[in-house]
């Protein structure tokens, strides 16, 4: 069987690195072909991974005989054509979060899903991170007993925001881009969903935040469907590098994923302890972003379900769009939205 043949539209940080990935690292799939408006950096990626398709438009990729599905890593505003494009072609999507902006564009996405019967996943890679998977086996074999609390929280360190990053009517805002991989990941360890939100921001260290009316620091509290309450919190600004972590507390016991450390072992100095923290994201979950590939080429040649399923992408999204409202209204907000 020939390798399933991937393209990939969107060359920015993560979007490099699944070109990486499938260049190297996904059995029974190819990296095929790059698009991206930036043309010098599609060539550079293209160049350094041995790939002679490169286009300046998403719709030339998707036109390519060679390619079966593609990876969509571009800016949030841009998901919605670029999976309707690909969806009349019969070409296969990997999205990443969040895979739109509003529950109006969800919607019609997951109709054009329906219609074309392709296999559409949305980038969680925490469903396929290893310790991750084990709380959630631990959660289902009731190990932890009844669920009472859920934590998580996403922390980057210190960068530079601007251009559609900035923007929360381009990006999603704080809660969609970032908080939105641990409502998914909060869904998923539970097998419940939230029934109300209240959330706060604020905006401390980033003046273009601020100017568009976004948050660089939030804190999410959630109510799931058992009764169990769920809080999630965010920081852009984080100086001693990458730190995401999570925690579950039941009635028989707890779990703790800790941040992801790069080794086990820490040098102890008088007022000193080595860093071994990650520098940033793409380190931490560089196993996870590499195993949500390839369930993702495993559900195309099985035709199985996909790990994070459009319809999980849509609850996210729901989520992060009740927080931004109650963050703005200062009010309580229930699910679903009407």
């Amino acid at each position: 069987m020939k390798n399933l043949g991937v393209g990939v539209v969107g060359v920015g940080a993560i979007g490099k690195l699944h070109c990486q990935n499938y260049a190297s690292s996904v059995p029974g799939a190819s990296l095929v072909g790059i698009a991206d408006v930036n043309a010098p950096a599609a060539k550079e990626i293209a160049s350094s991974l041995g790939v002679t398709a490169v286009y300046p438009d998403y719709r030339q990729l998707i036109a390519d005989p060679n390619v079966d599905a593609i990876v969509v890593a571009t800016p949030p505003f841009l998901k919605k054509d670029i999976l309707l494009a690909a969806a009349e072609k019969q070409k296969h999507v990997f999205c990443e979060k969040p895979m739109t902006l509003s529950l109006k564009d969800a919607d019609e996405m997951i109709s054009a899903v329906q219609r074309s019967g392709i296999r559409f996943q949305v980038g969680y890679q925490k469903r396929s991170d290893v310790s991750f998977i084990h709380a959630r086996k631990a959660i289902e074999s009731g190990e932890v007993g009844k669920l009472m609390l859920v934590r998580a929280h996403n922390r980057d360190p210190p960068t530079t925001v601007g251009g559609w990053s900035a923007d929360p009517a381009k990006s999603g805002s704080v809660f969609l881009d970032t908080c939105s991989h641990d409502f998914d990941a909060i869904r998923w360890l539970t097998g419940s969903e939230v029934t109300r939100v209240s959330a706060d921001g604020s905006a401390l260290m980033y003046d273009e935040l601020r100017k568009n009316g976004d948050y660089d620091t939030v804190v999410v509290n959630m109510r799931l469907s058992n009764g169990a309450m769920a809080q999630v919190d965010a920081c852009g600004w984080t100086p001693y590098g990458f730190d995401s972590r999570s925690e579950i507390v039941g009635t028989e016991g707890g779990i703790i994923v800790g941040m992801g450390e790069k080794t086990l072992s820490h040098v102890y100095q008088n007022g000193r302890i080595s860093n071994e923290k990650h520098a940033y994201w793409g380190s931490r979950w560089a196993q996870a972003y590499r195993d949500e590939m390839v369930s993702f080429v495993k559900s195309i040649v099985t035709g199985g379900t996909p790990r994070a399923t459009i319809q999980d992408g849509k609850a996210a999204l729901e989520i992060g769009l009740a927080a931004w409202q109650s963050a703005k209204s200062e009010k309580l907000v229930s699910l679903p939205l009407k």
